[in-house]
């Protein structure tokens, strides 16, 4: 019984070994970009090596990213990709029918286009964070709220 519990014990303790291994990011692991036109549309100024994908690196060293190229067909669903750009200092958020988007993870930003973005209602930025934010008033208000980048 002991010897069962103790390899029980050793094979629970790899598992997660390995699971926080794949927790950490490597440079040459790439983002997944899979809509093609996504991508030759608003990431390939973040491929610095110009070989048709986005590292992690590459997205740590990005400051622009530009989603609104492409207008409607560009519709983006899910900014959680974001955490992987944190020294953005211009985004421009296309269409989306996203009403919150959470940009804390974005804590250098300085200009903030969200012209297309006609349904976000809601932001969030890092505390310390103030960017110009560009905004088509007639479509209602945008809260902005306020947290500790993490």
């Amino acid at each position: 019984m002991k010897q069962i519990l103790t390899i029980a014990l050793i094979a629970l303790c790899s598992c997660a070994t390995a699971m926080a291994a794949n927790d950490q990011q490597s440079d040459d692991v790439f983002i997944t970009i899979s809509d093609h036109d996504l991508y030759s549309r608003c990431f390939t100024t973040c491929d610095a090596d110009g070989d048709g994908k986005v590292t992690y690196a590459e997205a740590k060293e990005a400051t622009t990213l530009i989603l609104d190229l492409g207008g409607r067909s560009n519709i983006i669903e899910n900014y959680d990709f974001l955490k992987y750009f944190p020294n953005l200092t211009i985004l421009s958020v296309g269409n989306t029918p996203v009403e919150a988007i959470d940009l804390s993870v974005c804590p250098k930003l300085e200009h903030l286009a969200l012209v297309n973005a006609l349904w976000i209602k809601e932001i969030t930025l890092a505390v310390g964070c103030h960017p110009e934010i560009v905004y088509p008033m007639d479509e209602g208000v945008l809260t902005v709220k306020r947290v500790k980048a993490e």
